[in-house]
């Protein structure tokens, strides 16, 4: 059995998971099951990072210690994370014991490389950023992201020396987003902060009392401490990660400066770090002040778990960015699952129950037609799946699901029935064939759903369904 280590990024307690949030851990959602289906021995983590200065202020504006406050926001997140049904074996806050005891582990060991070295920075940071900014990349003064100033400081911090990534070799996905890093890397990266002076939620630094580890250091060591790092025995199971998913806007965090800790601290560098593209709502980036932040719980209430995955992971290829256009969720879920597949396995079930009771001669073979189809769907399926290519898997699955829908309309059962044609029991077999695989390639993105039709399909195949009794896989929005 193959082990599987698979993680999102931990999300910024800052505020309410949002679509975005939603999106990334439903892509590993997804990948974590189908990975469970190929009998792989998956350990699938998500979760809060909860330092920072920016926490510290949203607290203070709400009256509340930053714990209460971060404890607040991990339970939205919990809450939107059953709402869509995802399947995460680890929940990790850096607020934990847990975790704090992992990092000062870790930096001790980074610090004891020699990696670590004390000096002074003076320049611009942005709180909403957590990061500091170049003056060259600001938009009229402001953060192009926050369009707010950066603060301009300066201040004594204890640095990484980033020349130790140019002996680490690490798979970055898609193309264009290795691209990215490689460019960071040859643009003159000054070396990272370890610390910050001047913050005070975070964990102490234990080389100097007035300083805390930066928000960034103290985040992506998550990856470990959730694994009981250094001694535990998940750690000596799943490190390295097999899979990072990440969004572009922390490209340089993941790719440059976690491997260059990880190198410091003599551990292996995660396999792979899937990135995925940004979002934006009708054509801007998401914003309160704009009012365009979608909430996936709403989807949830509106469509359901499943369809909301489904919903998230169809918009277009993970690998680009792509526009979210609100008002187009219940045009899709009507033409994709209550047309498209729930409208398929209705009239397929309907037809089996209603023209032989549920029972298809065994004996009956495949249209060949059929089943050449669902073998080159199959194929370019498993493909997909193994690339983490999700939105082509799928487009591959409604591929068959119209192949099977032509077919239907082709050959018309109801015909081969009312004129007692004996062909009916051999388009009969070739539509539950092609219904058991697509249910079978939808598992992981459907999971709640496609178990409803196995159920279904087992007691119809025991005659056991009733007339009248219909499946009602997706009712129309």
């Amino acid at each position: 059995m193959n082990k599987f280590y698979i993680t999102t990024p931990i999300y910024y307690a800052s505020g309410k998971p949002h679509i975005g949030h939603a999106f990334a851990v439903v892509y590993a959602d997804v990948i974590s099951r189908w990975k469970r289906t190929q009998g792989d021995k998956v350990l699938f983590s998500t979760g809060l990072d909860e330092h920072g200065s920016k926490i510290e202020e949203k607290a203070k504006k709400e009256n509340k210690e930053p714990q209460k406050f971060v404890d607040e926001i991990s339970q939205s997140y919990l809450q939107a994370w059953k709402a869509l049904n995802i399947s995460n074996d680890e929940f990790i806050r850096t607020t934990s014991e847990k975790h704090r005891s992992g990092v000062l582990e870790f930096v001790k060991k980074i610090h004891e490389s020699g990696d670590v070295y004390e000096g002074y920075y003076e320049g611009l940071y942005c709180v909403g950023c957590e990061d500091f900014v170049l003056e060259r990349n600001l938009v009229n003064g402001l953060c192009p992201d926050h369009l707010l100033p950066p603060q301009k400081i300066k201040e004594k911090n204890f640095f990484f020396n980033l020349e130790k990534i140019e002996s680490g070799e690490i798979k970055i996905t898609p193309e264009s987003r290795r691209n990215e890093a490689l460019a960071i890397i040859k643009s003159d990266l000054p070396d990272f902060s370890v610390t910050r002076e001047n913050t005070k939620w975070g964990i102490p630094f234990p080389y100097d009392a007035n300083q805390t580890i930066y928000v960034w250091a103290d985040a992506l060591i998550n990856y470990i401490t959730v694994l009981d790092y250094p001694d535990g025995e998940k750690f000596k199971t799943f490190w390295p990660a097999d899979l990072h998913v990440i969004g572009a806007e922390i490209n340089k965090f993941h790719t440059i400066f976690w491997p260059a800790m990880l190198l410091a601290a003599g551990l292996p560098l995660p396999k792979e770090i899937f990135i995925h593209g940004l979002f934006t709502v009708n054509g801007q980036k998401m914003s309160k002040t704009v009012g365009n932040i979608i909430d996936p719980m709403d989807l949830a209430d509106k469509f359901g778990a499943d369809a909301t995955r489904y919903l998230l992971l169809s918009q277009f290829p993970a690998s680009e960015h792509g526009d979210v256009k609100a008002e187009e969720f219940a045009n899709k879920y009507n033409s994709d699952l209550a047309n498209g597949v729930g409208n398929l396995l209705e009239r397929t079930f309907t037809m089996l129950a209603d023209f032989r009771n549920g029972k298809v001669d065994k004996n009956s073979p495949v249209d060949v037609k059929i089943k050449n189809a669902a073998e080159e769907a199959e194929k370019n399926y498993a493909k997909h799946m193994e690339n983490y290519r999700l939105f082509e898997a799928l487009a591959d699955v409604f591929s068959f699901i119209k192949a099977l829908d032509v077919y239907i309309n082709e050959e018309k059962p109801w015909s081969l029935n009312k004129n007692n044609d004996p062909k009916l029991d051999e388009v009969l077999a070739a539509l539950l064939f092609g219904a058991e695989k697509i249910i079978s390639w939808l598992e992981p993105f459907l999971p709640q759903k496609t178990e409803e039709a196995k159920s279904y399909l087992e007691k119809l195949k025991r005659g056991e369904i009733k007339k009248g009794e219909r499946l009602g896989l997706f009712r129309r929005a």
